[in-house]
This record gives structure tokens, sequence and C-alpha cells, in this order.
């Protein structure tokens, strides 16, 4: 169901108790960006390692067109969203400080009187909130107060997502379905591949001296193709930010 890799381990029997490693090996389950046919068993196999080679350049570029089970630890940010880098398709389970509040199959109702779902354009977890509700999309400003045995100063705040509390969500998240230009992307890398015209050096070049042959490389050419077409395809695909962090 999932694209995933796998760490694969053999070890001896020894009274049934597992005894020396005796092989280890890594199994990689995906699916194919296009697809491989062959006439001959190894015409097959090399199409196979043509279409795994264009599928790296490709990921290396955009991240990948993969459909996986993803957990997700993070802590509240004292507002009513849980930001999601991977594309979100299905929550399946979420845990709240340590216990488990929501699962899509034993408990689709949510232990806690409410359940979870994903934003609309697939960026962020929220609560489901029945009728009118006017979300915090920042951490509301507090002014300080003293701790009292009846007031609890760290509670919620009215907000969905806590400061100081902890989360962790399952989710499915990805592509269920490799994209058609994709496809078409990673046909033109075979091609290519297949002829030898991933030549760089003639692609990126910005300037040259014919004086002990001096070149002058354009930065594209370390994250790009070599293919100027497969380039175009992809830019769309191109996350504007890798990782989180502070500027």
């Amino acid at each position: 169901m999932y694209d995933e890799t796998y760490l694969v381990s053999i070890y001896e029997s020894i009274a049934g108790e597992n005894g020396q490693k005796l092989v280890e090996e890594r199994l990689e389950i995906v699916r194919p960006y296009t697809t491989i046919t062959g006439d001959t068993a190894s015409e097959l196999a090399q199409n196979q390692s043509y279409e795994e080679l264009a599928r790296l350049v490709i990921d290396s570029i955009t991240g990948g067109f993969y459909y996986k089970k993803i957990v997700l630890e993070t802590t509240g940010l004292g507002n009513d969203y849980i930001p999601v880098w991977y594309k979100p398709h299905k929550i399946l389970t979420v845990i709240e400080n340590n216990k488990i509040v929501y699962d899509h199959i034993d408990h689709p109702a949510g232990l806690e009187g409410y359940t979870f779902h994903i934003t609309e354009d697939k960026t962020a977890f929220t609560r489901h909130i029945e009728g009118e509700y006017n979300r915090n999309e920042s951490d509301p400003l507090f002014l300080p107060a003293a701790t009292s045995d009846i007031l609890d100063i760290y509670g919620r705040y009215g907000v969905m997502f806590p400061i100081g509390y902890d989360y962790v969500f399952v989710y499915e998240g990805g592509y269920k379905v490799v994209p058609s230009d994709i496809k078409k992307a990673t046909d033109l890398l075979i091609e290519d591949i297949k002829c030898g015209k991933l030549d760089y050096y003639k692609r990126y070049v910005k300037s040259y001296s014919t004086d002990q042959f001096k070149l002058d490389y354009d930065p594209r050419m370390m994250d790009r193709t070599g293919n100027l077409v497969v380039d175009k395809i992809l830019e769309k695909y191109i996350p504007a930010i890798h990782k989180f962090g502070v500027l």
C-alpha cells in the first residue's frame, strides 16, 4: 500500500533463537514513475535500471512522488493548526501527551469528544469543530498572571494545540498517483540515459576562454537534470522551502 524501504536481516537459528547475523540487505518497494517493458529478460532488467536512475535524478530535485505512512512528532504552537510539510491525505492516529485521542479504526469519533481533519489547502492538521468558530492562526497574547490554586494559567487558553503539549500524528501522505507529467519527464530522462545525452558540460556553460580552456558553469548545473524540457516540467514541483528554520 505504501512506498517504503525496509532493512531485511537473516540470522542463524540456534535452538529457536537468533544467533549470528548472516545477511543484511536493503529492500526497497516503490512504484516506478513510468511503465517498464522489455522484449527479453535482459532488456527488461536494463530498462528497470534506467528507470531507477531517472527516478533518483528526479527525486534529488523534487523530493519524490511516493505514497507513505508518515509519523510526525511535534509540539503545540499555541494556535489551532499543526503545519504539515509532506502533503497529507488521511489521518490515521493522533496521540496527545502520550495518550491516544483519535484512531481512524478503533476510535473514529475520538476519545476526548473531538476528531481531527486536514485543512482544505493540505498544509495543516486541525480539530473538527461543528458550527461557527473563530480560529487562532497564531499564539494569542496573554499578560502574565500570578499562579493560583483554582486558576490554571497553563491551560488551553481557548486554542486547540497549546504550547507545551506533545503530539504524534500518524498519517498517509504524498502522491497516491504519479503525475502524468512526471511520467513524461521520466520517459525523456530514460531516453537521454540510453543515448548518452546527459552531457552537463555542454548545457550549463556561461563563458568560455580559449587560453588554457577556462570554463565558467552556471550554478544550476548542480541541481538540474541536464535536459531543459525535463527541468521546466520539474520546476513547479521544486519545494520553495526544504526545511523549516529561523531566518
